[in-house]
């Protein structure tokens, strides 16, 4: 996308990130393991945040747009609140990926478990982007290392093991 659609400036911006459809992908694709126990065709759904058009922004007319995206390093990574959450939630979905393939056969108590476990996770990841993401300094760091921790520990707790 290197002009805008209605002004033809070149002065836009894109406002989707590379970043979050990866991790997107990379869950939809975990959770296409965890529920199915295997990797077949259907896990091609996993690509699909990967073909969504970009939203783009003129800076000089304030027009929106769909279109293809802007590769480059800034793009990468927007920080809003969903990237976030999304790369928040990666050490609790890796641990539930460990747990998986060490404790495969787990039945049915898997298909209850893991989206419980992904809602116990949410909320205090929820809490802390909402309430405390804006506080600076040391305490903010512990504190989200902390929850890290929490959403791990419980991980390992939750699961039928």
């Amino acid at each position: 996308m290197g002009s805008c659609s209605k002004c033809q400036n070149t002065n836009v911006i894109q406002r989707s990130s590379l970043l979050t459809r990866l991790l997107l992908s990379i869950y939809i694709f975990l959770n296409f393991y965890f529920f199915t126990g295997e990797v077949d065709y259907g896990a091609i759904i996993a690509l699909l945040p990967l073909l969504i058009p970009y939203h783009h922004v003129c800076m000089d007319c304030d027009a929106d747009f769909w279109g293809a995206p802007k590769i480059r390093i800034r793009n990468f990574w927007l920080e809003n609140l969903s990237e976030k959450y999304l790369l928040a939630m990666a050490p609790s979905i890796l641990t539930m990926t460990i747990l998986i393939l060490k404790f495969p056969y787990t039945g049915l108590e898997r298909i209850v478990y893991l989206p419980a476990i992904y809602v116990i996770n949410s909320i205090p990841i929820l809490i802390y982007l909402l309430k405390f993401s804006k506080i600076n300094g040391i305490f903010n760091l512990f504190l989200g290392l902390f929850i890290q921790l929490v959403t791990v520990v419980l991980s390992i707790l939750f699961y039928p093991k």
